[in-house]
């Protein structure tokens, strides 16, 4: 009698083959939809923490002029928070309020941006500022962004130093999405003669501003920091 060949198994195998490639292959293609998924999620929240920085800069323009976020002088529509008296515009008669004169007055800008004083006389740094801090001020002061480790000033200031939330002084609403702080903002006076060795009476402020994503992570949250160069005149 003949007996039956023995089965060798070779379509078993082939088709285990076949199978851990697709598997693979699937699983690649998984991993490459997360990987896209995530950049463009990365993308979108840079993009929303610049506009918001975007938002900052015109905010502390306004701060600046006086102005509340409808155009209208905070001296006489009012405004939750005040600068102090004779450090701001009040009217349109004012309209060369900033010059050599504001741009030095003591009360309007400080070496450590009004760290110890008051909410309403902080956030505005004098030429002086850098110097005493050791590094650009914006280095040295505090975002609120959780940043490890956290930023402070060397220098004398030794310190982190203050910035300002937006709509502090301007009564802008800023409604938070998905728990996003408000981006913020400093402000550097720099009277004309002291940036181009001329007697002009212009007076120029370097604004930073930061705009925050909805990314957190052991470095702190997400960021993006602009800057701009104002003068009123």
């Amino acid at each position: 009698m003949k007996h039956p060949q023995r089965q060798q198994g070779f379509v078993l195998v082939t088709a285990l083959i076949f199978l851990i490639v697709l598997s693979t292959l699937g699983v690649m293609a998984l991993r490459g939809s997360l990987f896209e998924e995530r950049m463009a999620s990365n993308d979108r929240d840079r993009a929303l923490a610049r506009e918001y920085a975007e938002m900052a800069l015109r905010d502390a323009e306004r701060d600046i002029l006086g102005l509340r976020f409808d155009g209208q002088f905070c001296a006489t529509a009012g405004c939750a928070t005040l600068r102090p008296d004779g450090t701001r515009p009040k009217t349109t008669a004012d309209a060369n309020f900033w010059g050599i004169d504001s741009a030095t007055n003591p009360e309007a800008a400080f070496v450590d941006g009004g760290r110890t004083q008051a909410l309403n006389m902080q956030g505005v740094y004098n030429a002086d500022a850098a110097t005493n801090c050791g590094m650009p001020v914006w280095s040295g002061a505090n975002w609120e962004d959780a940043a490890a480790p956290a930023r402070a000033c060397t220098g004398t200031i030794n310190a982190a130093v203050p910035t300002v939330p937006y709509g502090r002084f301007t009564n802008a609403p800023f409604a938070a999405p998905q728990g996003i702080p408000a981006p913020r903002y400093l402000i550097e006076v720099f009277a004309g003669p002291t940036l181009l060795s001329s007697s002009t009476s212009k007076v120029f402020f370097r604004i930073t501003a930061v705009g925050f994503g909805r990314t957190t992570g052991p470095a702190g949250r997400t960021s993006v920091t602009l800057q701009s160069v104002f003068s009123p005149l």
